[in-house]
Order: structure tokens, then C-alpha cells, then sequence
């Protein structure tokens, strides 16, 4: 598949500079610090106005891609839905997604986490109507794009470098978490 074809965008947030190529992607760099889930929200939400193709994905800076991303994205295109995410590996061991549905994401809320390629009007037009401020922002979004569809594509599609302290660890962030959920459950 000609990576070219696809036109897809690697959203990176990076506190430094993020030098690193992805051949066959745009790369969109979003410098911004991260304290916590509000200005997560705030750098993701501001990155994605800047996204100039009809799909893009985030990737953190200190995260990998498997070798064959192209065809992984390749296949979530051609999943032909307003969201396609995959499998991903965690320090290494295999973490399966799952098909999606509303009652399994607020079981999991990880669910959908990496790899998740967005159509990049359907997630503008959910951006706009979430609300903001100290909200897991991953969640919200797919939770949204995910009311236009959503595909579950099984293959390995991210390597999460989890590290003990990373801010999926702090407790802002888990309740960042919470606070995500509850507002999923009151919109259906």
C-alpha cells in the first residue's frame, strides 16, 4: 500500500523536540507540557485542529509503532469507520481490544487506547461538543467518534512503553479516568 494514498497523521505531543520519521505518515508535532488531564485535553484538542488529512492517530513521544505500520493503518482505513483502533503490546506482553460496544468501553476504558485512527472531521465534530477541563480526553473522543462506528481491527498496531511513574499512573489521572466515565455514562 503507498503510505501516500493513505494520508494519515502521527499526532505527537512532546514537551522537547521529537525529531523521529515515520516514512509514509505526516508527522505533526504539538509541543506542550502535560501536568495534568485538562492540559492533556487542551494539547490533544489544539493538535488535532492543526491535522491537515482525513485521518491521524496520536502517538506519544516515547512510544513505538510496530514495523509493519503501514499496513495496520492500511487496514484500519479500510475499515471504512469513523473509528478503527487495534491490539497493542504493554511492556511487551499482548493486550487484545476487543470488539466495540458502549457497555464493554465503560467496562474497559482502555478499550479503545492504541492504535486509534480517527477520521479527522468526525473527531473535530466530537471535540466540539465535549466538555472540557480534567477529563481523560482518549475516552471521551472515542467514546464519541464511536457513536458513527467503530471497528475493532486484531492485529498489533502499538507498543506502549507503560513506565511506573508515566501519567497513566498518577492519581489526577485516574481520576481524570472517573470523571470520563461518568460523564459516558450520562451520554449514551
Amino acid at each position: 500500500m503507498a503510505a501516500s494514498a493513505m494520508s494519515i497523521t502521527a499526532v505527537v505531543l512532546s514537551a522537547h523536540a521529537y525529531a523521529r520519521v515515520w516514512p509514509g505518515l505526516e508527522v505533526l508535532v504539538h509541543r506542550s507540557t502535560i501536568h495534568d488531564a485538562a492540559d492533556l485535553q487542551r494539547a490533544r484538542f489544539e493538535a488535532l485542529a492543526n491535522v491537515r488529512t482525513p485521518r491521524f492517530f496520536y502517538l506519544d513521544d516515547d512510544d513505538e509503532l510496530p514495523s509493519d505500520y503501514l499496513d495496520v493503518l492500511h487496514e484500519c482505513d479500510m475499515a471504512d469507520a469513523p473509528l478503527a483502533y487495534t491490539d497493542e503490546l504493554v511492556g511487551g506482553e499482548l493486550r487484545v481490544a476487543g470488539e466495540y460496544g458502549q457497555a464493554e468501553h465503560l467496562r474497559d476504558p482502555l478499550l479503545v487506547h492504541h492504535l486509534a485512527l480517527y477520521d479527522t472531521e468526525a473527531a473535530r465534530e466530537a471535540v466540539a461538543q465535549l466538555p472540557r477541563g480534567h477529563y481523560a480526553p482518549e475516552f471521551m473522543l472515542a467514546w464519541q467518534v464511536a457513536k458513527g462506528g467503530a471497528a475493532h481491527v486484531p492485529r498489533v498496531g502499538y507498543h506502549w512503553r507503560k513506565s511506573p511513574g508515566g501519567m497513566h499512573a498518577w492519581p489526577r489521572t485516574i481520576l481524570s479516568w472517573a470523571r470520563a466515565r461518568a460523564w459516558a455514562k450520562a451520554n449514551p
